[in-house]
């Protein structure tokens, strides 16, 4: 996406624009021109914008490069015509494709959704996750105490609150949805403004004026990726320093397969309706294919009981430190197993583990169905057909997870037996089923 922009005045490595009579073009690749207002035609190419750092209300200072022979280095300071115009810029530059790949609808459901306080509360209130992240970060308190600190999706400002305790000298707590103002009141309120700065914005537009020491965040959803607020939170690397720390430093999905007949004919009764061949006068037989699709493409979210795991999870790791954005949009976790007595395999079940990697602690948070429930629970994926498998009986499969337009992620489930018996499953992973009437307590099971 091409962007023009207007700059009140800029200045390149001693060479200073006439005030009011400059324009910053940048293009799909984030390499950014100077046109002329008087000469169109004129364009200077600087090259790709990097180190963006905030100076002042509506500037910045940056670098460019011409990316063949890397020699040709500028720096760039430019003072824009509005707060809007620099959130543009800044936007173009950042390589992200958040606005590309997203639909302007959903994303603007998603804020309105954690705007909401009972959504900050429900997380908060969750013991396990909130103490754990205290943990993390107050038991490593090196990385923090008089240091630098991102936020990224803040929501109340919990993190940051922690952050502070830790002894950081400077929070920047970064929340697009309203739940800024919220935060801003509770930090005012706390006596916190001196370290706590609240940025209303999405990670992508804004702009900070130093690098910071640690980012610290909530960016996980059901089965890990849902609500695509990783891809942010990698981002948000940008602002980190080299020896930097982030806090979920790694995250490891595990997916198994699951025998469970209760649960599949209990998905089967709901499309159930769907065979009725006579409804008042109306044959509904010929919806019933596609309501199986609907109910068995609803992933089931819910504490389950181990006991219906069969065989050993395979797993999938996602380092935070290392990884691009791109690697987000599409996943791939194959698996094979062996058994040596018959199994019926009714799904794939998967949850997640998280990692905070701090100078001198590794906590971990797991969502376990062996662990204490967290408000993510576990997730089950269910076949359509289940797989019989015999004694010695290979499956092999893969799950393929694609991201789409509405924050979430399509879920492909693709099995094979070495006798040729085939069976799949797509969910839509923005749908889920929450089986929360089932609550099953991990401490009765050895």
């Amino acid at each position: 996406m091409l962007v023009v922009v207007e700059v009140e005045k800029c200045v390149v490595s001693g060479w200073s624009s006439p005030s009011g009579n400059a324009q910053f073009k940048v293009d799909k690749n984030g390499v950014v021109s100077i046109l002329s207002s008087e000469d169109s035609d004129n364009e200077i190419v600087l090259g790709r914008a990097t180190q963006v750092v905030k100076e002042g209300q509506l500037g910045v200072k940056f670098t460019t490069a011409i990316e063949e022979d890397g020699k040709e280095i500028n720096t760039v300071t430019a003072t824009f015509a509005s707060p809007q115009e620099l959130k543009v810029f800044v936007a173009a530059c950042s390589g992200s494709d958040f606005h590309n790949s997203r639909d302007a609808s959903s994303v603007a459901e998603y804020f309105k959704y954690y705007a909401h306080l009972s959504q900050q509360q429900n997380m908060m209130q969750d013991s396990v996750r909130t103490s754990l992240y205290r943990d993390a970060i107050l038991k490593n308190f090196p990385d923090f105490k008089d240091k630098v600190v991102l936020d990224v999706g803040a929501g109340s400002g919990l993190l940051s609150f922690f952050a502070a305790q830790a002894g950081a000298r400077k929070v920047y707590a970064v929340e697009a949805s309203n739940m800024a103002d919220c935060a801003r009141s509770l930090v005012e309120a706390n006596n916190q403004s001196d370290v706590i700065e609240v940025i209303k914005g999405k990670l992508e537009e804004i702009v900070l004026p130093e690098k910071v020491d640690a980012i610290v965040s909530e960016p996980l959803g059901i089965m890990l990726v849902n609500e695509r607020m990783l891809e942010s939170y990698v981002h948000a690397r940008k602002w980190l320093k080299d020896d930097g720390k982030m806090f979920p430093t790694n995250s490891t999905m595990f997916v198994c397969p699951f025998s469970d007949s209760s649960l599949y004919m209990e998905t089967y009764q709901r499309t159930s309706f769907w065979q009725t061949p006579y409804f008042h006068g109306i044959d509904l037989t010929s919806l019933h294919e596609e309501s199986m699709k609907e109910c068995f493409g609803q992933p089931c979210v819910e504490q389950i009981n181990p006991t219906c795991l069969v065989g050993q999870p395979v797993a999938k790791l996602f380092d935070y430190l290392t990884m691009d954005e791109a690697e987000f949009y599409e996943i791939e976790i194959p698996f094979s197993y062996q058994f040596e007595e018959p199994q019926e395999i009714h799904g794939f079940a998967s949850w997640f583990d998280n990692d905070f990697c701090g100078s001198r602690e590794t906590i971990t948070l797991s969502t376990s169905p062996f662990s204490p429930v967290t408000h993510w629970y576990q997730v089950r994926l269910l076949l359509q057909t289940p797989v019989l498998l015999q004694p010695n009986e290979e499956m092999k499969g893969v799950l393929r997870m694609t991201i789409n337009r509405i924050q979430s992620y399509d879920v492909v489930v693709e099995v094979e037996t070495d006798k040729g018996l085939t069976s799949s499953t797509r969910i839509n992973l923005k749908e889920p089923n929450f089986r929360f009437g089932y609550a099953f307590n991990p401490t009765q099971t050895s």
